[in-house]
């Protein structure tokens, strides 16, 4: 095939897949429907795609890892900031609320998708994103507490601080599943933000001082 017509096939393939899954979610999905509405043969799918999942990672994958670079980006910096932390000195979360500003018009901008992968993926290999996700927040979280905290390093974390630890990054991530499913648009969601945010650094602080 040509570029231009792999790239126009590439395209209404994503485009039928992305309103298949929608509809049927991952499991139900027919891969003939996704190429009848896309005009294409199977043939033609799978010159491009190896599989269903890869196909659901086609539809999924850019704005996942958009997401995911924010997220990052925003760990990374807080974790830079630690070098020069001591316990109960204040810390300046202006940025901790840009960053939860930026997730939010991600999710809001590919809120199809993320509705998509929030609620449709069972099945696929992305079904665990979720967890997936405050797994990765739950190490990141888990580092900032014991700094935090004043520990020498990780080793000195109760039980009782990973559990709490653990529970938190569900419980922020949850904020933002909460937001993408309850709110209308982005405007109304980041007008929620505004008390959550404030619900989970209470929370964090909450923790941190209570010795």
């Amino acid at each position: 095939m040509g570029n231009d017509n792999s790239k126009e096939t590439i395209e209404n393939l994503l485009k039928s897949a992305e309103k298949e899954f929608a509809q049927k979610g991952y499991m139900k999905a027919s891969l003939r429907n996704i190429c009848r509405e896309a005009g294409v043969t199977t043939g033609a799918l799978y010159f491009f795609f190896k599989d269903k999942d890869d196909l659901f990672r086609g539809v999924v994958g850019g704005p996942l890892m958009e997401l995911k670079t924010c997220i990052e980006k925003h760990m990374s910096e807080e974790l830079k900031e630690l070098d020069n932390y001591t316990p109960g000195m204040d810390v300046n979360l202006e940025d901790d609320m840009a960053a939860a500003t930026e997730a939010v018009k991600i999710l809001f901008k590919h809120k199809d998708i993320f509705e998509i992968l929030i609620t449709k993926a069972q099945g696929s290999s992305l079904e665990n994103i979720i967890d997936d996700i405050a797994d990765m927040m739950n190490r990141h979280y888990s580092d900032m507490f014991w700094n935090m905290k004043g520990y020498k390093s990780k080793k000195q974390m109760t039980k009782e601080d990973k559990f709490i630890v653990h529970w938190m990054a569900h419980d922020q991530v949850e904020i933002f599943v909460h937001l993408l499913t309850h709110c209308k648009n982005e405007k109304e969601a980041l007008k929620q933000l505004k008390g959550m945010f404030a619900y989970i650094i209470g929370g964090w602080f909450g923790v941190i001082n209570n010795t």
